[in-house]
């Protein structure tokens, strides 16, 4: 009954009845399993009333889903939220990016953490710019498989309960880290005076945030002292100094320091005031390249204010400034109506280390009023407690340069400029003084380093690098087949009969340091059996006539021996820094200034003993190659296989060219067609022959024409068995391009001949079928109404062992392929499976007839009888050849 009234008082859909019958069987349930009270309970009115028990069942199924259908729709509210506030934060980085568009793309945003800067800068130093986004890359795939294994383990150690142990990088670190170690450049080891030159440079930004009364006392103090520190260290007195990043920026403001002296009215009238009288310049012939230039744009004179001297010449030349022929220049300059202005004299020039004579320069220079300004590596022994008396001279110029960083191995040290001048105000406005104490704040890296090191520390480092330099040079001596370009002291064997030649040979003993040059510049030249010999293009030769050609090539011979022993000691010696240079008047020489790169590198006197083993070494394998390179030119010029090649320039035993045998004793004018074989032969024997020795290499002519390069030998090599090996294996390819080349002469001949065969058999089903049925139309009609015969134009095979064309009719006859003799043109039958009665046409044979008859030609042709179906010769295709031979018959 109450059911009944549920039913007709609400009105609801199925499912809902459903779930309220459900609802009252789980009711009606949990009743019956309760315990039986015997209690009974009181009489309620309300639970006999129709109306309260259809609200109650309404209630109990209602308010679930009402509550879950909230649910369901606070959840599709904030997705919508969501999605409304990601749509507006794209609509907003879309305007944004377009108001960027400008903005480079690592300043977009709001920048990028410290971490990831620093390991840019750590990529740009080590492996260059150009493999920076690969390095990232990689380095962005190990952090994620990084981060991929820690989550891992550590949901591993979650459930064990323990932390997971440490395991060894995965493959793909492993790779990344080798490929970084194999690009890295590392850059030396910072000492602890190098950390402090690296530190004042932060400490001088931060001090430029000082109030300005401070900032001009800090900087006042600094400045002072290392103006004193340093006339006092290099024994200039009473000298100021300038600091520039930039060595020849002090050079420059000195020139316009002397203009400024040379022209009163320099600076209001500018170059006006140079018009009457133009300025003139002198720097050495040995000096940089482009300092002239460098000079001429910063100072804005033209290229002809600018004078080179030349260096000294003669018997003995050298990098020195030729001293009569500056008197001579200045005094054709001031003729010409000239200012003699300044010179640039060197204590050490920048190849070959040599000094100038400073004493006779700044004589000339006082009588002429000129500045004498003076640079080289060897100021620094001015240092030194024994100061060599070459170098002493230096103190009297009006000013030098100072490179403290490199020759103390201190990273970041400014380059200072020492000058003597009483006027400030040309100092001034030569910009050699600024009241910028920002500018100014430049030296407190010198101002630290020198307190630092103290002055024992600076003499033992430029002490160091110049007993390094005598070493070396010391045990040059020993070695004949070098020689020692900045070697100035000739040896004196005469004997000291006299007092005052033994006092004069103690003293020469003492002042050795004065010969020995703190740069080392040597060459190998060639050794014969007489004792040393003066190459032709030496110092020696060049003062005679002009070179003939075959001197000319062993000068061009004998540098490229130098440029690879340089290359190769540089390459086995990694602690010592060496630099191949052309050095005037010698050629191709090998340099080592520890003053510039010794204590960077660490440079100590094990690495130089190491140096000179290596030499040792490369030394014998030069003199092996040199010694047979004449016996190499006498066996090829017997050898009319090979023909010997001039390239001077090739550092090796020599170079050859294997000629063909149908091109020997043509002479040179060699047509196209034998030019363009012997390319090809001599690349393919090139790489026959560099799978059998790394000695040899390919070579090119002037005409872009292949040949083989031998290179450096030892002394145990024979020069025999590497031209028999040539000439050998030369043949070997000779007669694999000539069987080449017959070979497919006889295929072309062959495809010309089988092309005539079938144009001919065209022919024959042209006459045979009537110009009728080629007409499309007609054609079409006619072979409708009267079909045309079958085609029996067949292909044509050609074997490349016979050299003969067959037909393939058989080939389509019988499905296989068949070998005939050469002779007889039939299928080759072994003598046991020859049949015993004649051949017969296939319409006069039965079918097993054929079936046997194939099984015979397939053993002819070197194949086994099928002995099943599925075996090499499936019985299908005999049996398709026997339904064909069948419905022949």
């Amino acid at each position: 009954m109450a059911s009944a009234n549920v039913s007709n008082n609400v009105h609801t859909s199925p499912e809902i009845e459903n779930s309220a019958m459900e609802m009252d069987r789980q009711s009606r349930e949990a009743e019956e399993e309760k315990p039986v009270i015997s209690t009974a309970s009181p009489f309620n009115p309300a639970n006999h009333i129709d109306g309260g028990h259809d609200q109650q069942v309404f209630q109990m199924f209602m308010d679930p889903m009402m509550k879950e259908l909230e649910e369901h729709v606070a959840i599709n509210s904030q997705l919508l939220d969501k999605l409304n506030e990601q749509m507006e934060n794209e609509r907003k980085a879309r305007i944004k990016a377009r108001a960027t568009a400008h903005i480079p793309e690592a300043l977009k945003g709001e920048g990028q953490g410290m971490k990831t800067v620093m390991r840019t800068i750590e990529n740009l130093m080590v492996f260059g710019e150009k493999d920076v986004e690969f390095v990232e890359e990689e380095e962005a795939t190990v952090e994620e498989e990084n981060n991929t294994d820690t989550g891992a383990d550590q949901d591993d150690a979650n459930d064990d309960g323990q932390k997971p142990e440490d395991e060894e990088d995965d493959d793909v670190e492993e790779s990344f880290e080798e490929e970084k170690r194999r690009h890295r450049t590392l850059l030396p080891a910072l000492d602890e005076h190098g950390r402090a030159a690296i530190l004042a440079h932060s400490l001088a930004s931060y001090a430029s945030m000082l109030n300005e009364e401070n900032l001009k006392k800090f900087t006042e103090k600094i400045t002072s002292d290392c103006n004193l520190w340093l006339s006092r260290l290099f024994r200039f007195m009473d000298a100021s100094a300038v600091f520039c990043e930039d060595e020849r920026d002090g050079l420059v403001k000195i020139c316009r320091l002397a203009l400024y002296q040379k022209y009163p009215k320099y600076a209001a009238e500018g170059f006006e005031a140079l018009y009457s009288r133009p300025p003139v310049i002198y720097v050495s012939a040995a000096a940089s390249p482009n300092l002239s230039t460098y000079l001429c744009l910063q100072l804005g004179l033209p290229m002809s204010s600018i004078s080179t001297v030349p260096c000294e010449s003669g018997a003995n030349p050298s990098s020195k400034m030729d001293i009569s022929m500056l008197e001579k220049l200045i005094q054709d300059d001031i003729a010409a109506a000239k200012t003699p202005a300044l010179l640039v004299a060197y204590a050490g020039t920048p190849l070959t280390g040599q000094v100038d004579d400073v004493d006779h320069l700044q004589d000339i220079c006082r009588k002429n009023s000129i500045w004498l300004h003076v640079e080289g590596n060897n100021l620094a022994t001015l240092t030194l407690v024994s100061v060599p008396t070459s170098i002493l001279s230096c103190k009297a110029g009006d000013s030098m340069t100072v490179s403290l960083g490199k020759w103390l191995g201190i990273p970041g040290l400014p380059h200072a400029t020492l000058y003597k001048s009483s006027d400030p105000a040309l100092v001034h406005a030569a910009g050699l003084n600024t009241f910028n104490p920002q500018i100014k704040l430049n030296c407190l890296p010198i101002w630290i380093c020198l307190q630092s090191l103290g002055h024992d520390g600076i003499v033992e480092r430029v002490k160091q690098s110049c007993d390094l330099a005598e070493q070396l040079h010391t045990k040059l001596e020993r070695l004949k087949a070098i020689r020692q370009v900045t070697k100035e002291k000739k040896e004196d064997d005469t004997p000291a009969n006299t007092i005052r030649g033994m006092i004069t040979r103690a003293i020469n003993a003492l002042l050795v340091f004065e010969i020995v040059s703190p740069t080392v510049v040597f060459r190998y030249i060639e050794e014969k059996e007489e004792g040393l010999q003066i190459a032709p293009y030496s110092s020696t030769s060049l003062t005679t006539e002009d070179n003939t050609p075959e001197e000319s090539n062993s000068s061009i011979y004998f540098d490229a021996l130098n440029v690879w022993l340089g290359e190769t000691l540089q390459a086995e010696n990694p602690g010592i820094e060496l630099h191949v240079a052309e050095v005037e008047n010698e050629g191709v020489c090998i340099r080592f200034s520890p003053l510039d790169s010794a204590q960077a590198r660490g440079t100590v006197t094990e690495d130089v003993e190491a140096l000179l083993q290596c030499l040792n070494t490369q030394i014998a394998i030069l003199d092996a190659t040199v010694l047979n390179r004449d016996k190499l030119k006498a066996m090829t010029s017997r050898e009319s296989r090979l023909r010997l090649l001039d390239m001077p320039s090739w550092a090796g035993l020599g170079v050859v060219q294997y000629i063909p045998e149908s091109w020997q004793n043509k002479g040179d004018d060699l047509p196209e067609e034998a030019v363009k074989e012997i390319h090809i032969i001599n690349s393919e024997l090139v790489q026959k022959l560099k799978s059998q020795d790394t000695a040899f290499s390919m070579g090119f002519t002037d005409n872009d024409v292949a040949c083989v390069k031998f290179g450096l030998i030892t002394e145990d090599t024979s020069i025999e068995s590497l031209l028999e090996l040539v000439c050998v294996t030369g043949k070997e390819v000779e007669d694999s391009s000539k069987y080449l080349e017959t070979l497919a002469e006889v295929v072309k001949h062959g495809i010309e001949a089988a092309n005539k065969d079938l144009e001919k058999e065209n022919l024959e089903k042209l006459q045979n079928e009537g110009v009728f049925r080629q007409v499309p139309l007609v054609g079409s009609l006619l072979n409708w109404w009267s079909p045309p015969p079958k085609d029996s134009s067949k292909g044509r095979s050609f074997n490349l062992a016979s050299g003969q064309i067959s037909s393939t009719e058989t080939l389509y006859k019988y499905h296989m392929q068949i070998q005939e003799d050469n002779s007889s043109k039939t299928p080759k039958i072994s003598p046991q499976q020859q049949p015993t009665t004649p051949p017969v046409s296939p319409t006069q044979r039965s079918a097993g007839e054929v079936k046997a008859s194939l099984t015979n030609e397939v053993c002819s042709a070197g194949m086994s009888p099928p002995a099943s179906p599925g075996t090499d010769f499936p019985d299908s295709k005999i049996e398709n050849t026997v339904e064909e031979a069948e419905e022949a018959s």
